[in-house]
C-alpha cells in the first residue's frame, strides 16, 4: 500500500491538512479535545508516519540544505564538504548533495530534484553560475562558493585568485626568469580560471594569449597530443632562455609534468614550476613543490555559516565576494 500522506488523514478525519499539521506538532490551543481524539485514533488505526521534511516545514524548522557539486572527482571537494559537514553537524542540519560531473543539464536537474526535497537553503560549486536556474533561486536562502557569476545575485565564497597569482608570478620573475607560460583548462568564462590568468598577465605583461597553453580537461585523444606538442615545442625553441611554468590547478600541474616526463625533462634543472593549490603529496615530491595553499575546508565552514545565518534571519542582504586569503609556499621547484 502506498505511504498516507498528511492530505489522506485529513480527508480520513474530516479536517483541513492544517488542523492535521497541528495536531502533529501539539498545538492544541484552538483544537477541541474530541478532534483530538478523533485524529488520534486514525493515525493510530492507520499506523501514518509523517514525512519529516514535511513537519519540519510546518514548524517553520526545516533544517536540510542542498549542495550542489560541479565535480566530486576534483580534489578541492572533499574538503570543502567536509567544512560544510562540520558546520552541519555543530548545529543540527542535514545535509543532501549532488554531483552535477561538469555538465550543466546535470546541474539543472539537481537543482530541480533539491528543490523538490525542499531544503530549506542552497550551498552551491557551480559548472555554471550564470546558467538560468539560479534566476529561480534568491540570496536569502543561497551561497555560492569558488566559481563567480558575471553579475553577483549571491553571496559568494572564494579565494584571492587574482592577486595570489600574480604575487607567485612576481616571485617567479625575480628568481631570474626570462620566459613563463600559464597552463590552464580551457578558459571556457570559467571565473576562477579567468582570474587566475589575469594575476599572471598582471606581472609578466604579456598582451595576448601566446603564453597561455591549454589542456583538455576531457576530450579526444588528439587533444592531448596537441598539448603534448605544445609542451616539446616550447621546451625545444627555448635555447637558453630560462623558462618557467604556472599551472592553474593541481590537476592541470600533473598534466604538465607528465607531459615533461615523455621527454625526461626534469624540474628545476630543465624549467621551473609552481602551482595554485597545495595536497599533500606534494610535499613529499623532491625538489618540493613551490604553490599557492587556499584553505578549502574554510570555503565549506564559512559558507555554511554564512548559510545558517540567512536562515535565521530570513534575509540575505545584498550579494557579496568574501576573499579567503591564501599563503604563498616557496618551494625549490624554481
Amino acid at each position: 500500500m502506498e505511504k498516507l500522506t498528511i492530505t489522506d488523514i485529513a480527508k480520513l478525519a474530516g479536517v483541513s491538512t492544517a488542523t492535521v499539521s497541528n495536531y502533529l506538532n501539539h498545538n492544541f490551543n484552538k483544537m477541541s479535545p474530541k478532534t483530538r481524539a478523533h485524529l488520534a485514533k486514525i493515525i493510530n488505526d492507520t499506523n501514518y508516519r509523517p514525512n519529516s521534511v514535511a513537519r519540519d516545514l510546518a514548524k517553520s524548522e526545516n533544517k536540510t540544505i542542498g549542495v550542489s557539486i560541479a565535480d566530486i572527482t576534483n580534489p578541492f571537494t572533499a574538503p570543502v564538504l567536509s567544512g560544510i559537514s562540520e558546520v552541519c553537524d555543530q548545529y543540527g542540519y542535514k545535509m543532501i548533495f549532488t554531483n552535477a560531473d561538469n555538465d550543466p543539464n546535470n546541474e539543472v536537474n539537481n537543482i530541480l530534484r533539491l528543490r523538490s526535497e525542499n531544503v530549506t537553503g542552497f550551498i552551491i560549486d557551480s559548472v555554471n553560475p550564470d546558467n538560468p536556474i539560479y534566476k529561480s533561486l534568491s540570496n536569502d536562502f543561497t551561497v555560492m562558493v569558488d566559481r563567480q557569476s558575471v553579475v553577483t545575485s549571491f553571496d559568494t565564497i572564494v579565494t584571492d585568485n587574482t592577486s595570489s597569482v600574480q604575487a607567485m608570478t612576481q616571485k617567479m620573475l625575480d628568481a631570474g626568469y626570462d620566459e613563463l607560460y600559464f597552463v590552464s583548462w580551457p578558459l571556457d568564462k570559467v571565473s576562477t580560471r579567468i582570474k587566475r590568468y589575469r594575476g599572471f598577465l598582471s606581472a609578466t605583461g604579456y598582451d595576448d594569449d601566446s603564453h597561455l597553453i591549454t589542456v583538455p580537461h576531457r576530450g579526444e585523444q588528439r587533444l592531448y597530443e596537441v598539448f603534448q606538442e605544445k609542451i616539446d615545442e616550447v621546451m625545444e625553441n627555448r635555447g637558453d632562455k630560462k623558462i618557467g611554468f604556472f599551472t592553474m590547478n593541481a590537476r592541470v600541474f600533473l598534466r604538465l609534468l607528465r607531459a615533461m616526463q615523455h621527454n625526461n625533462y626534469t624540474y628545476p634543472t630543465d624549467y621551473g614550476v609552481a602551482t595554485y593549490e597545495e595536497f599533500d603529496w606534494m610535499t613529499v615530491m623532491r625538489p618540493g613543490i613551490s604553490c599557492i595553499r587556499q584553505d578549502s575546508r574554510r570555503i565549506g565552514t564559512d559558507a555554511a555559516k554564512l548559510l545558517k545565518k540567512k536562515l535565521e534571519t530570513k534575509e540575505g542582504g545584498v550579494p557579496t565576494t568574501h576573499i579567503i586569503p591564501t599563503t604563498l609556499i616557496i618551494r625549490d621547484s624554481f
